[in-house]
């Protein structure tokens, strides 16, 4: 089945207010006169081949606000035409000939479903139709597995299982999930909800009067288990916006990534800790940074003048060392009262640290001389406040195809780096 790219008809007026000129748009360094849609495009790919920042495309097609929201189709065999007269670049569209076979087995589709999509639907296929947000006890009600006629704890596809509280009989189609983790605001740890984890999908066999419904397991994404609950499966209809840059400002943090632990790659999804309370919608485009590393700065005096001395200190009260582990002789040693070193001599270590020569203090290394004399010992050398924050550094962009009030879905589509959590997004 064929997805929906969008794309708008040119329009001269109305353009959005956040959007910059057409002097601000930049095309490719060699960008093509021309290309034609074929089966497979997305609209992120085709916005590609033309500007270096893809999430101007309605800049380039002179798109205003409705339009964006409610954007027109192109299809396999329209011809996308870059035009530069008048100086300014902006996009045409030639519509090529629709051409549909029919068969005995071709099923009824809209005109719409032949389209192609702005971004890769295999990447996303479960995040787009699917209650991924939900609020601790929100799937208590639901429809829930109860179990194999072989007492089986495990499920999976090809199973035939049985599911209990089904209120609903009517329903033909279900998806399975089950409760998983509670997402935080890294910023404010308030809670933001629970991710129901998705586990796969089982349709209707038969049903009873007694809330009792036999099902076959068709796709399992992991394991299946008893009490996994069900909800009505949702068709999707293909995603209906264009890219384009947040009007407001947004600053938020990644909090998920999927398919790995801590990372994401490109085509990869990620949850944002914003969301529709905050300005996000489908289609913006954020760019993605990596925080800067806070690295030693100028040497102060305290560096300049630090020495490594030895001398003996002794244990304080509960404290214990280990000669095969690190310890701090700061917060570890004190001095030894004067009649202590006699007489307890197995608290006493002998130690070697950092000292800072005092102010008009002097050594020579062919003299001896008292440490406590000429050092204030238990020095810690540094930067002294100087140390140097690197920038955050942008590693990529995600398109946002799904919003909720606190968080949203985004997909990775370009990076130059691995994408981790607590990672910084913004405004591209």
């Amino acid at each position: 089945m064929r997805k929906p790219i969008i794309i708008a008809v040119l329009s001269l007026s109305g353009l959005i207010s956040s959007v910059a000129g057409a002097e601000d748009i930049k095309l490719q360094d060699n960008p093509p006169q021309q290309h034609v849609v074929v089966k497979g495009d997305t609209l992120w790919g085709i916005s590609s081949k033309f500007l270096k920042d893809p999430w101007r495309w309605p800049q380039l097609w002179q798109m205003n606000r409705e339009q964006i929201k409610n954007p027109h189709l192109i299809y396999p065999g329209d011809v996308v035409v870059l035009d530069m007269q008048g100086g300014s670049p902006r996009l045409r569209l030639v519509k090529g000939k629709q051409v549909i076979r029919l068969s005995p087995r071709t099923r009824a589709e809209s005109l719409d479903s032949q389209a192609v999509p702005p971004i890769p639907m295999s990447a996303i296929g479960p995040f787009l139709t699917k209650p991924l947000i939900i609020e601790e006890g929100d799937l208590d009600n639901a429809p829930y597995i109860v179990g194999t006629d072989e007492s089986r704890v495990i499920m999976g596809r090809g199973d035939q299982v049985y599911a209990a509280n089904a209120k609903d009989r009517s329903i033909k189609d279900w998806s399975i999930f089950r409760q998983g983790k509670l997402l935080r605001d890294p910023d404010t740890q308030q809670s933001m909800g629970y991710e129901a984890e998705y586990v796969g999908e089982a349709r209707t066999l038969d049903s009873r009067a007694d809330d009792l419904l036999t099902l076959e397991i068709t796709r399992s994404v992991q394991e299946i288990r008893r009490d996994d609950r069900l909800v009505a499966s949702v068709n999707n209809d293909g995603l209906k916006f264009v890219p384009h840059a947040p009007e407001q400002a947004i600053n938020g943090r990644i909090i998920s990534a999927y398919g790995a632990i801590s990372d994401a790659a490109k085509h990869g999804t990620v949850l944002v800790n914003k969301g529709r309370k905050d300005g996000l919608e489908e289609g913006h485009v954020l760019a993605v940074y990596n925080k800067g590393r806070t690295l030693p700065g100028k040497p102060g005096e305290t560096r300049k003048n630090a020495w490594r001395y030895m001398d003996k200190e002794c244990l304080k009260p509960g404290k214990t060392i280990s000669f095969d582990q690190f310890y701090d002789p700061k917060d570890t040693l004190e001095p030894c009262p004067s009649a202590q070193a006699a007489d307890t001599p197995d608290k006493e270590v002998a130690y070697s640290d950092i000292g800072c020569l005092k102010p008009g203090a002097k050594i020579s290394f062919d003299q001896l001389f008292n440490p406590k004399d000429v050092y204030r010992l238990h020095c810690r050398s540094g930067s002294e406040g100087n140390d140097i924050t690197l920038p955050d550094s942008r590693t990529g962009l995600i398109f946002v195809y799904r919003v909720f009030d606190r968080v949203s879905y985004a997909l990775v589509m370009s990076a130059n780096r691995p994408v981790y959590l607590l990672d910084v997004v913004k405004n591209p």
